[in-house]
């Protein structure tokens, strides 16, 4: 991208709003994408400190930083952002689940299910039942990653399945519980979590097409070509129909009134992304409306 003309936009934005920390953050995040032999690490560091100074009780800018220092290789100090971050805002489920990340990945699996334990706790919603409500389903899906990276399939499972209480529009921990399926070699189950969770999804939908696709590459991988064709003519043949249907309901069905409430302001957006070359994980860790999430690679 033009990264100068970006720098001029943020510099002219700051000059009519110097206590704005979302749009240092921005900035920050802006500067640490440019190629690398151009990324002053310096001025990145100060644009988040500056951030902070202006707001510091803002948990996303810790959670940004902390990814950022990761990238230096500095953990011990990504780690205290992300602390500090809880301690800021413990309501703050995508800070908790960095935190979890971190750990999964630099410390050990007993450690990283604390940080997850503590952040459910933290996060948890009233009446959001034993599975804390959906603040916490990203935590549930990333514990679910750890289990299954440590071997618990049936752990994991336990996980997956309280992320999806809370969130039955979890993408990443549909994906993740199918996959995992798949590669044990369950796909009569992977099929099914698949299926039962693409009816939740409005047809037209980032977050369906992505499951669809998440479908179809499971089935590629496994050399199931005609299914992987078939769900993909599926998906296609869902999108023209809802393209072809211009339907105004006469009242709102519990299905719209659940998909506005949804549709609020949240506090918790995207950030930023972790590249994780030679990580435990084997996969980029990426950012999905302020989640961190295991993302599977392609084979």
């Amino acid at each position: 991208g033009n990264f100068d003309t970006a720098k001029e936009c943020f510099e002219k934005v700051l000059t009519f709003d110097q206590r704005n920390s979302r749009v240092l953050q921005a900035y920050a995040i802006m500067e640490s994408r440019r190629p690398r032999d151009e990324v002053n690490s310096r001025r990145v560091l100060d644009l988040f400190e500056r951030a902070l100074r202006v707001n510091p009780r803002d948990a996303g800018v810790y959670q940004a930083y902390a990814l950022y220092v990761v990238e230096l290789g500095d953990i011990d100090a990504a780690r205290d952002l992300l602390k500090r971050g809880t301690e800021v805002d413990k309501r703050h489920a995508p800070v908790w689940q960095a935190w979890g990340v971190l750990e999964t990945r630099y410390n050990t699996a007993k450690v990283a299910r604390d940080v997850f334990q503590q952040g459910i706790w933290a996060c948890a919603q009233p009446g959001g039942g034993q599975s804390g409500g959906r603040r916490c389903a990203r935590l549930w899906q990333a514990w679910g990653v750890l289990e299954d990276q440590e071997g618990d399939h049936a752990a994991a499972r336990r996980c997956f399945s309280r992320a999806l209480d809370a969130d039955q529009r979890n993408v990443a921990a549909v994906t993740a519980w199918a996959l995992m399926e798949a590669d044990l070699g369950f796909f009569s189950d992977a099929r099914s979590i698949f299926e039962r969770t693409l009816k939740y999804f409005s047809s037209q939908s980032d977050d369906k097409t992505a499951v669809w696709r998440a479908y179809e590459i499971m089935e590629e991988r496994a050399g199931n070509y005609r299914r992987a064709q078939q769900v993909f003519q599926r998906s296609m043949r869902e999108d023209m129909t809802s393209k072809d249907e211009e339907i105004v309901p006469e009242r709102a069905s519990d299905v719209d009134i659940v998909d506005s409430s949804f549709k609020e302001k949240s506090k918790e957006v995207e950030v930023s992304r972790w590249e994780t070359e030679g990580s435990d994980l084997g996969a980029e860790v990426w950012m999905n409306n302020g989640s961190i999430e295991g993302k599977v690679p392609a084979k």
